[in-house]
């Protein structure tokens, strides 16, 4: 075979066939052959990749966390394009973070052992029942989250190295005695200030706009003043689980499902037994040696849970002398599967077994015998059943109604919903590109805007939304896209520029006002004006005062008044409000007894800062290289 294969290769077809080869390669390009087969990186970190697949299992995951813990507040935050290009952005970043130190600590020959690891898998609770190690658990929650065991352990072993590197790199830090008293001063320390809160508000009636500038802000802000297509919608809706939830169901109809579908109801055979695995990947034959030899020593007495924890080479089970839990089919490995049902009776050991994973001797220890559930443990879900099924052939009788009078009536959806026994629902107007549910279909806006629904007045044609859900609607009202003229929203854009006229007239007002009262001169007459006064607060802790946030921060950002001298100042709190500042004491206490968690605080500060420098380091000296497409790299 191989030497016809070698004739074939040196004969005139085969030559043609490589010429037009390397022509296609010089018209196409080297780079479209070598780039389209393998998978898409999103980045590399001197030469180390970060695979598209995962930046995107990175990213579902954080984002299911997200959801789990904010929930609605996150989808919301979810639905800007711009947070989530952000959200993703950040991501990527860490990813970036970690294989940065993935490379230092393989230059450093940092390693994990295989103890480490094991020992780390039998601590972690996701793994545990009852506060042990549960090898089914482990084995279903990998199966659930697509790893392979392996896989999983190449992982761990990646971030354990990585947690030892960044150990080594903080662990060493310490906090002086001296250090923790001066920053426990400083978090205690008080201070007494007087401000003034000066609202924008209060300057609008000294400014008066031109035109020209009322016209040049609607010029440059003109966006602003548009309005997007929109829509009205009257609508009837046909829900199959509104169908169902209508359908009474007796008795009579749940027993007489329930003894026709008892096998619906059946739990299925389990079984618990132990294994010894004999790793055969390297000499298959000295595996399977090591493996009868084992079986003899069983079958001549010796414990077989012992020599599970002596020679197992799933240490995992071994540990436990050999016990895999209960299992049920369709979890294991075919081959070991069909041997341990195989098994009659409980305490019956197998002859060898041969799967991808080496040899086993399963011993079974206990089974779990298929049951029937009664049926109050099943009657709500038969219930459901018997709906759905009578549900479908009601669901397709009012679609057909639906769809044959709103087309015989197309100008009211009235009668068409009373035939179906339905209700017709009328929408407010509501942006094109942001429809409300059920109507959040591009069917639905795709039928609303064709020429019969929207200029001729008809009802549309039955919509299907899902399977189970279909709607008809008819325009009410449309709105098209424009942009309102100066005239219609002329009021809106004086009061924008009388605000933005205002906030100057209120900065230039504090920065004069500031300069005075930083000189020592009396700003009283400038407060009466504006209606204004001074408010006071003796001894403002750092945290937790009644003084606004901003304020306070700002007080303590001052520096102390020195004799004969005003620390004043004033700042923006918010766009439609300043405030000045006036610093008139500081009071640090005298620190005797350092608070440890004050300490702690500080310590983990300087750790986490120390170790932002080092990533930062790394990331300049590294040549990392983020892929915004399969086309567009940027280098940095």
């Amino acid at each position: 075979m191989l030497e016809k294969i070698r004739e074939g290769s040196q004969g005139p077809v085969a030559k043609i066939i490589l010429l037009l080869v390397i022509f296609s390669f010089a018209l196409a390009g080297v780079g479209s052959y070598i780039n389209s087969g393998g998978e898409q990186n999103a980045a590399e970190v001197n030469d180390l990749e970060i695979k598209q697949s995962q930046f995107d299992r990175a990213y579902e995951n954080e984002r299911a966390r997200m959801e789990s813990q904010y929930g609605e507040m996150f989808s919301r935050l979810a639905s800007d394009p711009a947070y989530i290009a952000n959200f993703k952005q950040g991501i990527l970043e860490r990813l970036i973070s970690e294989q940065l130190v993935n490379d230092l600590a393989q230059r450093l020959s940092i390693r994990i052992s295989d103890e480490q690891i094991k020992k780390q898998i039998f601590e972690m609770p996701e793994f545990q029942v009852d506060g042990k190690f549960n090898n089914d658990r482990y084995l279903q929650l990998l199966t659930r989250a697509n790893y392979s065991p392996a896989q999983f352990r190449d992982v761990l072993r990646q971030d354990m190295t990585r947690r030892q590197l960044i150990s080594a790199l903080t662990d060493s830090e310490f906090v002086l005695e001296s250090e923790a008293k001066q920053f426990q001063a400083l978090q205690a320390q008080t201070r007494s200030i007087e401000y003034v809160e000066v609202p924008v508000e209060s300057f609008k009636a000294d400014v008066t706009p031109e035109e020209s500038a009322v016209e040049a802000y609607y010029q440059q802000n003109i966006m602003r003043y548009e309005t997007p297509e929109q829509l009205k919608l009257s609508y009837v809706e046909l829900n199959l689980a509104d169908v169902a939830a209508q359908i009474e169901v007796s008795d009579e109809e749940v027993n007489a499902y329930y003894e026709k579908n008892q096998s619906l109801y059946q739990s299925a055979e389990r079984r618990r037994a132990s294994h010894i695995l004999i790793n055969a990947s390297e000499d298959d034959a000295e595996a399977k040696a090591k493996a009868e030899d084992l079986l003899a020593q069983i079958n001549s007495g010796a414990d077989f849970a012992e020599l599970a924890k002596t020679h197992s080479d799933d240490t995992f089970s071994g540990e436990n002398g050999g016990d895999l839990d209960f299992f049920g089919k369709g979890t294991m490995d075919p081959a070991f599967e069909e041997a341990a049902f195989a098994l009659a009776n409980v305490g019956d050991v197998s002859e060898l077994v041969k799967s991808s994973y080496g040899y086993h001797i399963i011993k079974l220890t206990d089974i779990d015998e298929a049951k029937v559930k009664p049926l109050a443990e099943v009657k709500d879900e038969i219930i459901e059943q018997i709906q759905q099924s009578q549900a479908r052939d009601i669901f397709v009788e009012k679609q057909q109604q639906l769809a044959d009078v709103s087309f015989e009536v197309p100008d009211t959806l009235k009668d068409a919903a009373d035939a179906a026994g339905l209700t017709v629902k009328t929408t407010a107007l509501f942006d094109m590109s942001n429809p409300p549910a059920p109507l959040n279909s591009v069917k639905v806006t795709d039928a609303a805007m064709s020429d019969d629904v929207l200029n001729q007045g008809y009802n549309s044609s039955v919509i299907e939304i899902s399977s189970d859900q279909l709607v008809v609607v008819r325009v009410e009202a449309h709105e098209p896209a424009r942009t309102k003229p100066l005239a219609e929203v002329k009021s809106q854009v004086v009061d924008a520029v009388k605000q933005d006229l205002a906030k100057q007239a209120a900065q230039d007002w504090v920065e004069q006002v500031s300069t005075k009262w930083q000189s020592g001169e009396e700003i009283s007459a400038s407060l009466s004006e504006k209606s204004l006064e001074v408010k006071s607060e003796a001894d403002m802790a750092r945290f937790g005062s009644q003084v606004p946030a901003s304020i306070a921060r700002k007080a303590f950002e001052m520096a102390q008044p020195e004799a004969g001298k005003v620390s004043a100042t004033w700042l923006e709190v918010s766009p439609s409000q300043f405030a000045l500042v006036k610093l008139n004491s500081v009071e640090t206490p005298e620190i005797k007894t350092v608070d440890s968690a004050t300490e702690e605080r500080l310590l983990r500060a300087m750790t986490d800062y120390h170790y932002q420098s080092v990533i930062k380091a790394l990331r300049e000296a590294a040549e990392v290289k983020v892929y915004k497409s399969a086309a567009s790299v940027s280098e940095s």
